[in-house]
């Protein structure tokens, strides 16, 4: 969204918005800040964190070699991401 836009709408009216999904704000087509709810970036944080014990963790099994490696499937499956999505962004940088 074009900071003059935003600014258009105002506090009550981005807010609002941001309620409901992330938004960007641009200045001439160019990202120059995102204003998102407390409680979507509560979750994603969360999710990074959860995300950031399980790879610690698994790599502190792997050290002490106390782990097998782990599939593809078995990765995405500990981490909560899609296994589709993985193996289709993964095609596109092949490409």
């Amino acid at each position: 969204m074009p900071i003059a836009v935003a600014s258009r709408k105002g506090i009550s009216g981005l807010t609002a918005e941001a309620e409901e999904h992330r938004v960007v704000l641009t200045s001439h087509g160019r990202p120059v800040a995102v204003v998102d709810s407390a409680e979507r970036l509560d979750e994603e944080i969360r999710l990074v964190r959860d995300a950031s014990r399980i790879v610690v963790e698994s790599a502190a099994e792997v050290a002490l070699g106390r782990s097998p490696r782990l599939s593809l499937d078995e990765v995405c499956g500990k981490l909560g991401i899609d296994v589709g999505r993985v193996r289709e962004r993964a095609a596109a940088l092949r490409a």
